[in-house]
């Protein structure tokens, strides 16, 4: 089947400096080579086998990155990381999959964690983890971590942002691995776009109805408590933070599955969930636009 091709046009330029926080000097050109490397790196990702993945996976997200240098080049407001001091117990162990430029990781550290940051690719990891001080840099294939990593070594598991660009196959696995490197009663805490206020990735530029860029996949809370569970977590939390207040709660855990479940039966379009997800009292009672959960191991 031929790659479906899409096209830069003036709404998807504007939209895609909003997205990736970048300047009027961002061009349709550049858009559309976005466009059309992503989508060809996506569908190289999908068709993988696993014996080559990992070798696949660091092709692609290194062409990314050399190929589309002004992605490095986006200002954001950077994320309020405070919540994550009462999240986790003082003086963990703390390692990260998938850490990017290690801002969580560059935070924890200067408040007394032990951390470790990890990435797929060696160029991204030297060039924002290596020369962090405080931090331990390891490489790793992002799925088999026990592979890489010591059984029962760390207090917590970490990702941000990242499971979404696991391929789907792989979170199974991805998940028992790191079951087996925590401590026991350790916890992975992640999180990870929901797929019902989604897409949230480049297909939003282009108003994509589900993700079909190098958000492989996005989920919703069911299909991670069938996932969790079944990698032998044995006590699933919500974790929930508004106004300064953090709470971590296996009661929101299962209402949020609960109402994933009804809206599930319900059949909506993508485009009326989304609606309904976003009205004013689906975000007061609803779960969030983030999945963010401690799972227990």
């Amino acid at each position: 089947m031929d790659r479906i091709s899409y096209i830069a046009d003036e709404p998807a330029v504007s939209a895609y400096r909003l997205t990736y926080g970048l300047g009027e000097d961002i061009t349709q050109d550049h858009v559309q080579k976005h466009l059309d490397l992503e989508g060809a790196l996506t569908e190289e990702l999908l068709g993988s086998e696993p014996e080559q993945r990992w070798a696949v996976f660091e092709r692609a997200y290194t062409r990314l990155y050399a190929e589309l240098p002004w992605l490095n080049e986006g200002v954001f407001t950077p994320p309020d990381f405070a919540p994550w001091l009462k999240i986790l117990k003082p003086n963990s162990k703390v390692f990260e999959v998938g850490s990017g430029r290690a801002m969580l990781l560059r935070f924890l550290v200067r408040h007394g964690y032990d951390c470790t940051a990890t990435e797929i690719t060696r160029e991204r990891g030297e060039k924002h983890i290596a020369d962090v001080d405080g931090i331990r840099w390891h490489r790793t294939d992002g799925v088999n971590l026990d592979n890489f990593e010591p059984a029962a070594a760390y207090d917590v598991v970490v990702s941000t942002q990242v499971l979404e660009h696991l391929h789907p196959d792989d979170l199974p696995a991805h998940f028992a691995a790191a079951r087996r490197i925590l401590k026991p009663g350790g916890r992975y805490i992640f999180d990870t776009p929901h797929i019902g206020t989604g897409p949230h990735d480049l297909s939003k530029v282009i108003k994509a109805e589900r993700p079909v860029f190098m958000h492989l996949r996005e989920y919703d809370y069911e299909e991670m408590q069938s996932l969790l569970r079944a990698a032998g977590y044995r006590k699933l939390q919500a974790v929930v933070v508004k106004k300064g207040v953090v709470v971590l709660s296996a009661w929101m855990f299962w209402f949020y599955v609960l109402i994933d479940r009804i809206i599930k039966r319900l059949k909506l379009s993508p485009a009326r969930e989304r609606a309904l997800r976003n009205s004013a009292l689906f975000m007061k009672i609803g779960p969030p636009s983030n999945i963010w959960i401690a799972a227990h191991a």
